[in-house]
């Protein structure tokens, strides 16, 4: 399969399990995730093999950046080294990522049907 298909299907599949979810419909909850992970299973073997550098740019901004945004923040917390509220902002902003990026979807959506 081609690489765009892989992540077609794992973009898709992950959104049906996240409203099929939401909505308390366990057994299609199981099936989209477990298209899910199967098909990122492959779509990594591919990106591995075949282009090393973004995945593993993709695995920087999606593992790594949370993880240190969250060591910042609690250190921040406990020793209060920035004292300022910028430690907070990048946790805020980590976590509402997925919500800033459906809205700016559906505005982008919008904007095209009605151009």
């Amino acid at each position: 399969m081609p690489l765009y298909v892989l992540l077609l299907i794992a973009f898709a599949s992950l959104i049906a399990s996240a409203i099929s979810y939401f909505f308390a419909k366990i057994k299609l909850f199981s099936f989209a995730l477990l298209l899910f992970y199967t098909c990122n299973t492959f779509l990594s073997f591919f990106l591995v093999h075949n282009h090393a550098v973004f995945f593993y740019t993709i695995v920087m901004f999606l593992i790594v950046l949370p993880i240190l945004c969250l060591i910042l923040f609690a250190l921040d917390v406990h020793y209060g080294l920035f004292c300022i509220d910028t430690s907070f902002v990048l946790v805020i902003v980590w976590l509402l990522m997925p919500v800033l990026f459906v809205v700016s979807l559906v505005s982008y959506i919008l904007k095209v049907i009605h151009a």
